[in-house]
């Protein structure tokens, strides 16, 4: 079986190819898609951990780390000491992050739009059904 058949190489490439169309995007806001998660995630949970953060976008605490640090020095978002455990912090969003959120959800939605282009509804409900599951069977193993 040839490279550009094998499914991994198929989502991959796609995921590339849509993260290089949004983080051109982003340049305006002085973000990458990996931040963005992180606003978007915020927008809906109000506050979070750092570890809430990073596994409810199913990464490593140490990259998550990384990108609330870089966050803060934007002034995207703020760290307050958990009052329930004065080890950990409590991530927030800045206003200056929640003024561009309803612009970069336009952003995203362009960019989906985009990618999709040419997929009947039908078809992008089963692909988002399917890459779900996809991730569904793969984390159950991580």
């Amino acid at each position: 079986m040839e490279i550009q058949n094998i499914l991994g190489y198929l989502i991959g490439t796609s995921a590339r190819f849509i993260k290089r169309e949004m983080d051109k995007n982003l340049e305006t806001y002085d973000l990458t898609t990996s931040q963005w998660a992180v606003i978007k995630l915020l927008y809906n949970k109000e506050k979070l951990t750092q570890v809430e953060i990073a596994n409810e976008l199913r990464g490593d605490r140490a990259t998550a780390g990384t990108v609330i640090l870089n966050l803060c020095e934007k002034k995207y978002v703020d760290k307050v000491i958990d009052k329930n455990d004065r080890r950990s912090y409590m991530i927030t969003l800045t206003e200056k992050a929640k003024d561009v959120v309803k612009e970069i959800d336009i952003i995203a939605e362009k960019v989906t739009k985009q990618a999709l282009e040419g997929l009947s509804d039908d078809n992008t409900k089963i692909l988002y059904q399917t890459l779900k599951q996809i991730i569904n069977n793969l984390s159950r193993e991580a």
